[in-house]
């Protein structure tokens, strides 16, 4: 991917990534009945970027375009039905492959220190080697999380309940505790980001850290701290856990004297899981669709930069933001030159960031798949759709949710946990594509007509063909997504593969031990 330059900058890099958090579901960005006083610093020393969209409306996809810069599809990272949109189980032998670099080795390779906590979500194991798709072997020195994700099985009293093999925290290579002990789990991450970054300032290496959070992805839950605090219900309680956390991180970087030299971006993954109902999910702020889906409130989410001293305070910015310009932007920042033979999806946005009411982006599109295909494309102010989702609920009221799909294959008996799939059948095709004015209709409610739009065949026309040769710029890859599970590969505590639910328990995660 790169040309790695043999001096680095020493300014840090601190990712703050939210799960299944809605646009709407911050103080800064309108939330009334949910307190994140520290979240809302960061847009007052900062830059609140209003149309930040992620690389992808599920988390699988979307976390591997965030450490890559590319689109998910040319490296396999993607699928059209559930459950394999996701990385389905931890003894599924795909996963992230090696033969993609990460912002994290980038930054490793011109002398950065990388950590990580929270949520990978992004593979394990294959048939024949462990942990080979983990955060160690993509560039992490040190990482402490969840290698799956957040199970409704992992969770004592849910009628899932029914093995714990997918539910751990692992230290880099090892499995630490099995099943996870949420009750604690939030602090246990935050202290782990804290002491990485307190060492490193310490030491005087720049450092790249990636703050995975679990939070607010369900089932919800927090510390006794966090129960029945929030105006917002549970789901608040889990915001509000989640903006602590923050404010935890925010203030190591201000005890080390590094907030001048320090990076800080804050995102989600995908908008808020509305099929798990309305008082579990969070709030799209008026944006339409959810997770899962290329309609906005699936794939625009909060975003935040600071960087004290060279973004301005205050400020909003109105230009849209890709999660795919995290790599070159951080490229750019570090020295490091990019191989003009590797595709990038993402552009260097640091002078929007510096500049949010004057700059604008580079690139002419940005492309939002929906499994295997593109949806939808951004252009400029304007936002094309050539397939929407069939929403389920239209045809099957439902009390969870609208704009949703609660019935689908992975459901609990039509009580959430499904997603609107996107094969052909679960979607419906435009031709034209629909048209939105990003800037008068955020919330895609009246597409735009010839007679609206006096360049709308034009617009049309130049989409297509820039699709047609973006289509051709996506080589075959090896599919990393879908494989049937294979259960002894699953990690296990203190064993090399998973036996069963009472060998593998364990509880030996001591903060501070170097795990291999």
């Amino acid at each position: 991917c790169c040309v790695f330059a043999h001096t680095f900058s020493d300014v840090n890099f601190v990712v703050l990534l939210a799960d299944d958090l809605g646009y709407g579901d911050l103080g800064c960005f309108g939330r009334k009945n949910i307190s994140t006083p520290h979240i809302d610093s960061l847009c007052r020393d900062g830059v609140a970027l209003r149309q930040f969209l992620t690389a992808g409306p599920v988390c699988t996809p979307s976390r591997a375009g965030l450490l890559t810069g590319r689109l998910p599809r040319r490296f396999g990272m993607t699928a059209n039905i559930l459950p394999w949109r996701v990385m389905a189980t931890t003894g599924q032998p795909t996963g992230f492959p090696d033969d993609e670099t990460t912002v994290v080795e980038m930054l490793k390779d011109v002398g950065y220190a990388t950590g990580m906590s929270g949520k990978w979500h992004l593979g394990i194991n294959n048939k024949t080697h462990q942990s080979v798709h983990l955060p160690k072997q993509h560039g992490f020195d040190s990482f402490l999380g969840l290698p799956y994700t957040n199970m409704h099985g992992c969770h004592p009293g849910q009628p899932q309940n029914s093995s714990r093999r997918d539910c751990m925290i692992m230290a880099n290579n090892t499995v630490v505790s099995q099943p996870t002990i949420y009750s604690n789990l939030t602090q246990a991450l935050t202290d782990h980001a804290v002491s990485f970054i307190k060492e490193k300032a310490l030491i005087g290496q720049p450092y790249f850290f990636l703050m995975s959070y679990v939070h607010t992805h369900t089932p919800l839950f927090t510390s006794k701290r966090f129960t029945n605090v929030s105006r917002g219900g549970k789901f608040g309680d889990n915001v509000e856990e989640f903006d602590d956390s923050v404010g935890q991180i925010l203030a190591a970087i201000e005890e080390t004297g590094l907030a001048n030299n320090t990076l800080v971006l804050l995102m989600s993954d995908n908008g808020p899981f509305r099929e798990e109902g309305w008082e579990k999910s969070g709030r799209t702020g008026g944006l339409t669709g959810g997770k899962g889906q290329t309609y906005e409130g699936g794939i625009r989410v909060p975003g935040i930069a600071r960087w004290k001293g060279v973004i301005p305070s205050s400020k909003d910015c109105v230009q849209p933001i890709s999660m795919l310009d995290v790599f070159p932007t951080f490229a750019h920042i570090a020295n490091v030159s990019l191989n003009p033979s590797v595709v990038l999806d993402g552009e260097n946005v640091l002078d929007i960031f510096r500049n949010p009411t004057t700059a604008s982006r580079k690139g002419k599109y940005i492309w939002h798949y929906c499994g295997h295909n593109v949806t939808a494309a951004r252009h400029g102010q304007y936002k094309l759709h050539f397939a929407t989702p069939i929403w389920t609920s239209d045809s099957r009221p439902t009390p969870l949710c609208t704009q949703c799909c609660p019935f689908g294959p992975t459901s609990f008996n039509g009580t959430g946990g499904s997603l609107c799939d996107c094969a052909a059948g679960d979607l419906t095709f435009h031709d034209p594509p629909l048209i939105f004015d990003m800037v008068q209709d955020a919330s895609e409610s009246t597409p735009l007509s010839p007679e609206d739009l006096p360049n709308f065949n034009q617009i049309v026309s130049e989409t297509k063909q820039a699709l047609k040769e973006h289509y051709d710029s996506v080589h075959h890859h090896k599919d990393e997504m879908f494989a049937l599970p294979i259960p002894n590969i699953a990690p296990c505590c203190k064993h090399d593969h998973y036996v069963s639910d009472d060998v593998c328990t364990c509880q030996i995660y001591e903060e501070g031990h170097v795990y291999p």
